[in-house]
């Protein structure tokens, strides 16, 4: 019965499901006691939890495991891109690994604790929303990701109990605290950080921009 259960999991292409889907699903089959076997399917490592009433066919019989990134993505049901520290190291403008999957949204900030590792969202304004994003194509599944100028813009201007108002304390946090290599900036397109200003107008971000510029 459980192959059954999973043919059917498997036809959901995010690999994404909902207690609604996964209770017809069961009914379905003529499972009475739902609960009970949703539990069962979860000790199985068949589906584990992302948050109440979501969960992850995570099968093995599934080939195509499926990224953090993509379910960042698909975890919230308004638009998110990956950001801050994550794409930072997915860049590899910082050194140390980062395991919480940091997004953005335009909706309220919000953080998930899961089976499969911790997703948190920032809340950012529709303008700055849809800049210096791409989507990054890959096998495990396409997720959208901030540009690696973006991504520092979002750091800096989401940083907050930090004083950056000076050029000089701008490059000790940067140097220092993100420890990213500030010859990195050589390879940065600045007209992007002139754009994210212009909307922003963060006095962070515009210390930021004269200071790519003179790199």
């Amino acid at each position: 019965m459980d192959l059954l259960i999973e043919k059917k999991l498997s036809k959901y292409k995010t690999h994404i499901i909902d207690y609604a889907a996964l209770k017809s699903i069961l009914v379905n089959m003529g499972y009475e006691n739902i609960n009970d076997k949703i539990n069962n399917l979860k000790q199985k490592g068949i589906i584990k939890s992302l948050k109440k009433g979501f969960y992850i066919h995570t099968s093995l019989i599934n080939k195509n495991i499926v990224s953090k990134e993509f379910i960042s993505n698909n975890l919230l049901e308004s638009p998110s891109y990956i950001s801050l520290d994550y794409a930072l190291f997915f860049y590899g403008l910082i050194p140390e690994a980062v395991h919480e999957i940091t997004a953005v949204t335009t909706k309220r900030s919000k953080k998930f604790k899961t089976d499969i590792g911790i997703f948190s969202y920032r809340h950012i304004k529709k303008e700055l929303f849809s800049i210096g994003i791409k989507t990054e194509n890959t096998k495990r599944g396409n997720f959208l990701i901030a540009g690696k100028e973006k991504a520092i813009c979002d750091k800096i201007y989401f940083t907050k109990g930090v004083e950056l108002t000076s050029k000089s304390s701008l490059i000790e946090f940067i140097e220092n605290d993100l420890r990213i290599d500030t010859d990195e900036f050589a390879n940065f397109n600045i007209k992007f950080f002139s754009e994210y200003y212009q909307i922003s107008k963060s006095k962070k971000i515009k210390i930021l921009m004269n200071l790519i510029k003179e790199s």
